[in-house]
């Protein structure tokens, strides 16, 4: 503050003003020395006594306001007392003087970090790391600092290279091992990880969270009981860690153990009341036993300290799905890209997605683009015959190995072309677009709609139906039998002496595909002793289930996606079983994974098809053939809850699971009808 001070004096009898000099400070008129105010501050603050360092440090300021070291430690004074942002306003000053060194970039990195709210404020944080390792090469927690924040926004390369930087400038950080290792198991990069875990172990085996991380790691290898060792130790290190009872608890999930699942979850809940993960897990769990309402209970919590959990809000929308709320669930199933898994299906265009059907003059050339596998696309085809989208003009990408059936299937609908390769069309051909799942959600299909799509089934056609018989004398049975007729225990004409029976067992889901399937030996069991000729469905390497029941050389077939049935020849091939009035024939030539069209040709010349839920069984039901679907415990949505029939397709009829992994209820029942039916022949 200047200091003028105006006062009255006689001259020459004359009042006049008498003006002193002009002061820069209250230390112009009472010098200090600046060096002894700094030392009395440090010693202060060395003390602890942060009120009286923070005074003398301001009082030095008024001497010198570019002095470093008190901006610094003023800086510091304010962080201890949890005020950020005063600290990064003293630590801005000092960092942005000459002569700032690495520390103090390094340190306003440090609460600029603590303070962010937004990416915005990250990368301001972000910047002062960068300036502190510019400065000086060896600042490893600046490096480390940096790396963290590179993995928090998803930039997993610079992340990887500055944990990289960081442990080659300090070699014994076991902090700097562990979250390098922790890096590396998102990117599934699982050895390199654990060799991290381990190494931060061994420099220091007193922390508990290390070993939790090892057993996630063990956990993704497949190592389970090393998972679990790793898990234990972590708790006898820190027993009162909430994260590691969840992640404990994770393991059991997956081993199916859920008594012992549900227990660590309790436990991490106790702990942690609120903890989200260990809600979304029992939830999960729950949802696993179809107890719906306990598990939606589950997830509501979750979402009060989790609001935009994409996870919690997929897992209830699809719990609405099962029950039969399309209207609630169809909206949040349009949610699905942003899972992970589902990304990367879209075309990359400049073209908006499809959000109406009903201004024709903003939309009249739409692309529906396939997504999440052969079994969804031939389910979702079926919406392709809705009357919204008559009069559009529509091109529908597909797999290339369905491209030939869904062609003949929809040649009567003009206005609808087929695709395999994005090749095929340019953005210039279509004024918007969407994933073909979308389309019971955009069509705003309902229950009532449901049972329309249902009984106008079969919607997927031959273009030789002559050749269903043909196929049938290949297998050698003679004559055509309606088996739905049988299956509803009516006598019909044109008996035969066998019934053709399609079979296929297994799912290659990585994540539902084991509670799918069904041992092939265990579905053997059902057809024995009944006139019945098997015909195999299964796409895959089956040779190793198959082995398992027939004693022969594994049969080859050369797959051929285009050439049509006839040019393969009407020839099969057998597998003796152990039971010699059991054989399962296939069709040489036809490779059940690539050659769709031939498989479902095969399909079309079967009086009934038995399926676990694959593509199989969406490709019998949308054929027409009778089918009998084998269902889990916990169905895909589109089987709903409690019901024997399917609401989309009217020839096929549900035996599901009554306990969790347990196939013999629905089999029996399934044989049952069987017997029934070929009584009625």
């Amino acid at each position: 503050m200047s200091l003028h001070i105006l006062a009255n004096t006689e001259v020459s009898g004359l009042r006049r003003p008498l003006l002193l000099p002009r002061f820069n400070s209250f230390y112009d008129l009472y010098p200090v020395n600046l060096e002894n105010l700094i030392v009395q501050a440090l010693a202060l603050y060395e003390k602890g006594d942060l009120e009286q360092s923070q005074r003398v440090f301001k009082e030095a300021l008024e001497v010198d306001s570019l002095n470093m070291t008190a901006l610094t430690h003023l800086g510091r004074i304010a962080a201890r007392q949890e005020k950020l942002t005063d600290a990064c306003y003293w630590l801005a000053r000092a960092a942005g003087l000459p002569g700032a060194g690495a520390t103090v970039h390094y340190e306003l990195g440090c609460f600029l970090e603590l303070r962010a709210r937004s990416d915005d404020e990250l990368d301001l944080a972000l910047q002062s790391y960068s300036r502190a390792v510019e400065l000086d090469i060896n600042q490893h927690a600046a490096f480390f600092n940096k790396a963290n924040i590179h993995k928090r926004k998803g930039e997993v390369e610079l992340a990887l290279q500055s944990y990289n930087a960081a442990i080659y400038v300090e070699t014994l950080n076991p902090y700097y091992f562990n979250n390098r290792g922790d890096l590396l198991l998102q990117l599934k990069s699982l050895p390199f990880a654990l060799q991290d875990f381990d190494r931060a172990i061994e420099l220091d085996p007193s922390i508990g969270y290390f070993q939790d991380n090892k057993g996630n790691v063990l956990k993704e290898l497949r190592r389970l009981d090393e998972s679990s060792v790793a898990f234990k130790r972590s708790l006898a290190i820190d027993p009162e860690n909430a994260l590691t009872y969840n992640n404990f608890g994770s393991l059991f999930l997956e081993q199916e153990f859920w008594d012992k699942a549900l227990a660590c979850f309790e436990m991490a809940l106790r702990i942690e009341p609120g903890f989200y993960y260990a809600l979304y897990n029992k939830g999960l769990l729950y949802q696993r036993f179809n107890l719906l309402d306990k598990a939606l209970e589950c997830y509501e919590k979750a979402l009060l300290s989790h609001p935009a959990s994409m996870d919690v809000k997929w897992n209830i929308s699809i719990i609405e799905l099962t029950r039969g709320d399309l209207g609630k669930g169809l909206i949040g199933y349009e949610e699905r890209y942003r899972l992970p898994e589902n990304r990367g299906f879209a075309p990359k265009t400049s073209k908006p997605f499809l959000t109406s059907l009903i201004d024709d003059a903003q939309c009249k050339r739409i692309l529906i683009w396939n997504e999440h596998g052969l079994g969804n696309e031939i389910f979702f085809a079926s919406f392709l015959r809705h009357p919204l989208l008559a009069s559009k003009n529509v091109r529908v990408k597909f797999d290339p190995r369905l491209l030939s059936l869904v062609s003949a299937s929809f040649k009567d609908f003009t206005n609808i072309r087929f695709i395999s390769s994005w090749d095929e069309i340019s953005a210039d051909d279509y004024d918007a677009h969407i994933g073909i799942a979308s389309l019971p959600f955009l069509l705003g299909i309902d229950l009532d709609q449901v049972k329309f799509f249902a009984l106008s089934s079969p919607y997927l056609h031959l273009v030789d139906k002559a050749r269903t018989q043909a196929i049938r004398e290949t297998f050698g049975i003679s004559g055509i039998v309606n088996a739905a007729e049988v299956m509803d225990n009516e006598t019909v004409a044109g008996k035969v002496p066998k019934l053709l029976v399609g079979i296929s067992w297994k799912s290659v889901n990585q994540k539902t595909g084991s509670r799918r399937s069904v041992e092939l030996e265990h579905l053997i069991e059902v057809f024995k002793g009944l006139p019945i000729q098997l015909v195999n469905l299964q796409y895959g390497d089956v040779q190793g289930d198959l082995a398992k029941v027939y004693e022969t050389e594994p049969y080859e077939t050369e797959p051929n996606e285009t050439e049509p049935y006839e040019a393969r020849g009407d020839t099969t091939e057998g597998l003796k079983s152990s039971n010699a009035d059991l054989p399962l024939l296939h069709s040489s030539g036809v490779d059940n994974f690539s050659s769709i069209y031939a498989l479902a040709e095969v399909i079309k010349a079967c009086d009934l098809v038995v399926s676990i839920d694959n593509s199989t069984l969406h490709l019998a039901s949308a054929l027409g053939r009778p089918t009998c679907a084998l269902i889990p415990f916990v169905a895909d949505w589109r089987w709903f809850l409690n019901r024997e029939d399917s609401p989309w397709y009217k020839n096929t009829k549900l035996y599901r699971q009554e306990k969790m992994g347990q196939w013999d209820k629905p089999l029996s029942l399934l044989r049952v009808d069987l017997e029934r039916a070929l009584a009625a022949l």
